[in-house]
């Protein structure tokens, strides 16, 4: 039995949001640095599950949790607040940026994420 165009259209829209294409996401290794304005450096340790994060100011090393966020990954004490999103980083304290902008020394492999 042959469809004509209207249904085969139709199958083809229905079945088109069945395939995950992915949203490209940046994967982010354990230590990153990265090179920020005024020849700056920031240098970012994440806990292998993602869940907390080391950065180093002025030579001492702040602990951050991970909060919710809609960059790919943002990390607080409640002073500071990092923040990570693909081959970029941005770090604040009270709401004043300390580093920043600043992107990856390296390049850092992406792949496709499914969508939620």
């Amino acid at each position: 039995m042959l469809l004509d165009r209207a249904a085969l259209l139709t199958l083809a829209l229905a079945f088109s949001g069945c395939v995950a294409t992915g949203v490209p996401e940046t994967a982010l290794p354990p230590r990153m640095d990265y090179s920020c304005a005024g020849n700056r450096t920031l240098q970012v340790a994440r806990a292998r599950d993602a869940l907390s994060a080391a950065v180093l100011v002025d030579g001492k090393s702040v602990s951050l949790r991970r909060a919710d966020s809609a960059a790919q990954e943002k990390y607080t004490d409640g002073d500071h607040t990092l923040y990570l999103d693909g081959e970029k980083a941005m770090l604040e304290f009270q709401g004043r940026v300390l580093y920043g902008p600043c992107l990856s020394v390296v390049p850092l492999p992406a792949y496709p994420r499914d969508r939620d």
